[in-house]
């Protein structure tokens, strides 16, 4: 099939129009739905400085479905298969966004169901790992399906996860969506291009309104749907392009997957934390306080970190551009990459402590444990 440019240009511009206008809206009528949507600016994941919308996610889905709508064949019913699985994890994730109160086994499970859905209603999933014996195991098609729904899940809860900063997820998907269109583009399936571009539009929309100032924020509803459709395309790409290892989609998600297991495994190790109970200890939150002590203004460090932080994703993309799609490369470029963030992640941590050893003792008298 040969690339349909006008038939992407269309839906492109659609999808980034309505996703930035109804950011636009949302930012405008702040005042009147701010009781409900606001974002708090206290607690240990909070860098902002006024109450804002949390809602911006409900701005890509309604940009997402304009460009579903006046997408072209053959990539309509593919767009129109991602919003339909995609809805039960938005929907979980605007509601935490609204009541503050959706317990996270509710929207785990929600994810989960929406990527099972998106395994019966496309008929794509993960039926090779390339590592013996398990490839065996994947072979089973229920056990195929309930790897794939566990997988697109987890990169939901990811990109979640690494959404703390004024478009840092927002923008890493983008880089991590290019990505996978420059893969597609290579193997020839056009189709994935023309689906990747649109989603790409999409965001970009929001993106606008997001970054740098935060004038709205993803949201959980946002991010799982953002997240679920990254992991969805990560999985159609090796599955319909045989030749492509199934470790190119590792290394083009490698940043919210190597962050939110070393979250896993972080909380796991220290005494009286849970990996569902969030800290402050995350790559972005230690990069954001070393940029803090060097630019004065709060306001500006938020969107520096979002920059500094969209390397990790521009590295996979530098990866995919330069290396074969096998798996020898691939996981070569995936060992790197966890070499380069343990290091990251290291000199953050220890710029961090000394950071804390500095802290003079207040003047009245009291102990540090007491101040």
């Amino acid at each position: 099939m040969i690339l349909d440019l006008p038939g992407t240009v269309w839906p492109a511009a659609t999808g980034f129009a309505a996703a930035f206008a109804a950011s636009i809206l949302i930012a405008l009528t702040r005042r009147w739905h701010i009781a409900f949507t606001f974002d708090p600016t206290t607690g240990l994941q909070k860098f902002h400085d006024t109450p804002t919308p949390r809602i911006g996610g409900l701005a890509v889905f309604m940009g997402f479905w304009v460009a579903a709508g006046t997408a072209p064949q053959p990539v309509r019913p593919l767009l129109f298969a991602l919003g339909i699985s995609g809805t039960l994890a938005f929907v979980a994730g605007l509601a935490e966004d609204l009541t503050k109160r959706a317990s996270s086994v509710l929207r785990l499970c929600a994810t989960m169901l929406s990527g099972l859905l998106f395994c019966v209603i496309t008929g794509y999933s993960v039926t090779r790992l390339e590592i013996v014996f398990i490839d065996d195991l994947m072979a089973v098609h229920a056990v195929s399906i309930a790897f794939t729904a566990f997988a697109v899940c987890g990169l939901a809860n990811a990109v979640n996860i690494i959404d703390g900063f004024h478009g840092l997820a927002a923008g890493s998907v983008i880089i991590m969506l290019s990505a996978f269109a420059v893969a597609a583009w290579t193997t020839g399936d056009h189709e994935l291009v023309m689906l990747t571009t649109v989603v790409i539009a999409v965001l970009l929309g929001f993106l606008l309104v997001n970054f740098p100032h935060g004038h709205v924020f993803l949201g959980d509803g946002g991010a799982y749907f953002s997240g679920f459709v990254l992991g969805s395309v990560g999985v159609m790409l090796p599955m319909r392009n045989p030749d492509v290892s199934v470790w190119v989609s590792i290394v083009i998600l490698a940043y919210p997957v190597v962050e939110t297991m070393h979250a896993i495994f972080r909380k796991t190790i220290r005494r009286g934390h849970l990996p569902t109970k969030p800290d402050k200890v995350h790559l972005h939150m230690l990069i954001h306080r070393k940029v803090a002590m060097r630019v004065k203004s709060r306001r500006l460090a938020n969107p520096v970190t979002s920059v500094l932080l969209w390397g990790g994703a521009m590295t996979s993309l530098v990866f995919v551009m330069l290396s074969p799609y096998d798996q020898v490369w691939s996981l070569l470029a995936f060992a790197l990459l966890l070499v380069l963030y343990a290091v990251a992640y290291r000199r953050a941590a220890l710029l961090h402590s000394r950071r804390v050893l500095r802290i003079p003792r207040r003047r009245s008298g009291m102990s540090p444990r007491q101040s």
